[in-house]
């Protein structure tokens, strides 16, 4: 059992002892100074649960003491004592954190009923505060549950359709060959099942590298954090890679980049990919003598990126759901536009770990925008 300690602060020696006298053989540990200057001093190296303030003390006001008690320990219970006893004075000193009010005088009942009361205040202050600390942690824990069951969940629907998408290109393949196999194909028919053969084996390539790119991406993302990096020159590393689609697809290709651009929160790696998807969804979508569009510049501190194309656009009902996985809007899946539906969830998770936000304005036969904002590097 802990032993209740007390600290007496009085300007008059004789009023320290006599207190000390009368406590101490009551089982508890009363500490006395004549100082109101080395009271804070005492107070922050012991362990108080009541202080008895002198109003009236050389250089120091016991009234004034008390925020600066309660800016160490909020939960020490302070008891005015004072021999030029006012109404005003006791509303001063209440307002100002006093738990009550002594007039010396005063007899060694009423100073054991005020000391009592005051650590019993002090014992349901404590035990408040731990309830709610205990509160705060219980409440804290549950949403912690919550988002791992959130986390485990959306970790299983990923599985799921991972295993879905990864399965249906094999089981494709595997019919055809069955059909080649046992004989239901004549030759002719057997050249038009093996070139399926080879398109769903690139897409089922494909696939697989778009989730290795998704991997890749989310496992540096921890020491992308602590890395800076450019995405003009993530920008201008990835153009080269696309002459040969946007010359085949007769396209026009417009690039603007206004300096300066700072850098941002990244790997190289990661921005080249947020361009690469981008651009490469751009190509894909947008039909032959079509145009694309792509921007870097700044803009009230932040670095914006745009990728525009003149391409098929998105139905408006679906755009809500453009960066989830595997999502492939009706259009596209119409005009038999191959994708696997990644590309824009790696693109979000890049720009999102950058500390920015992506966003996305098209309409149906007039193209689309893709519009990201990200805060340059700090530090």
């Amino acid at each position: 059992m802990n032993i209740p300690k007390i600290l007496v602060v009085d300007d008059e020696i004789g009023i320290c002892q006599a207190v000390q006298r009368a406590l101490q053989p009551t089982g508890f540990q009363v500490d006395t100074t004549t100082s109101g200057e080395k009271c804070l001093d005492i107070i922050q190296k012991g362990n108080y649960d009541l202080v008895l303030l002198d109003v009236m003390m050389p250089g120091v006001n016991g009234i004034e003491l008390i925020a600066s008690i309660h800016e160490h320990d909020p939960e020490i219970v302070c008891i005015i004592i004072t021999g030029y006893a006012t109404v005003e004075l006791a509303v001063q000193a209440i307002k100002n954190g006093a738990y009550d009010f002594l007039t010396k005088p005063f007899s060694l009942d009423d100073l054991l009923l005020a000391v009592n009361q005051g650590l019993e205040r002090h014992k349901l202050s404590l035990e408040a505060r731990r309830a709610e600390a205990a509160e705060a942690e219980a409440r804290q824990l549950a949403a912690e549950k919550e988002r791992l069951e959130e986390l485990d969940r959306a970790k299983q629907q990923f599985i799921n359709l991972v295993t879905h998408e990864l399965k249906a290109p094999v089981a494709a393949i595997q019919n055809y060959l069955y059909i080649i196999r046992d004989g239901y194909a004549s030759p002719e028919e057997q050249a038009g099942l093996l070139e399926k053969c080879l398109v769903r084996s690139e897409e089922e390539l494909t696939l697989l590298s778009d989730l290795l790119e998704l991997g890749k991406i989310q496992a540096m993302e921890s020491q992308a954090k602590s890395s800076t990096a450019s995405l003009k020159d993530a920008l201008e590393g990835v153009l080269e890679t696309f002459k040969e689609q946007i010359a085949q697809k007769h396209l026009v290709l417009d690039v603007s980049i206004t300096d300066p651009i700072p850098p941002v929160t990244g790997l190289p790696e990661q921005l080249k990919s947020l361009w690469g998807n981008l651009i490469d969804n751009a190509i894909k979508y947008t039909p032959e003598n079509g145009s694309i569009s792509v921007r870097l510049y700044t803009e009230q501190g932040n670095v914006m990126g745009e990728v525009s194309d003149t391409g098929i656009g998105i139905p408006p009902e679906e755009q809500g759901r453009l960066f989830g996985e595997f999502f492939r809007a009706r259009n596209a899946k119409d005009l038999e536009i191959r994708g696997t539906g990644l590309g824009l969830v790696i693109v979000k998770r890049v720009v999102e770990a950058a500390g920015g936000r992506i966003s996305v304005q098209s309409e149906p036969g007039r193209g689309s925008t893709f519009k990201f904002r990200i805060p340059p590097a700090t530090g």
